[in-house]
């Protein structure tokens, strides 16, 4: 009788993260600039970091290019 080889270099289909705890030293090694958390509606809006980027620099394109209106 032999045994059936069991792949133990396979990635499971499905991951729990959710007792997961943040990296301490990402903060520390890249400043807390760099980190911005979408709420669950935008993030399924923006399905990765490019599309997030080009419509932030889309909007800020626009707002620099609007005429600023004259406080007292």
């Amino acid at each position: 009788m032999t045994k059936e080889q069991v792949d133990d270099d396979e990635m499971p289909a499905e991951v729990d993260l959710s007792r997961s705890i943040p990296n301490p030293y990402f903060v520390a090694y890249h400043g807390p600039k760099v980190i911005r958390v979408l709420e669950p509606d935008l993030a399924e809006l923006f399905p990765d970091n490019e599309s997030v980027n080009a419509a932030l620099r889309k909007v800020s394109a626009r707002r620099l290019a609007a005429p600023r209106k004259k406080t007292r």
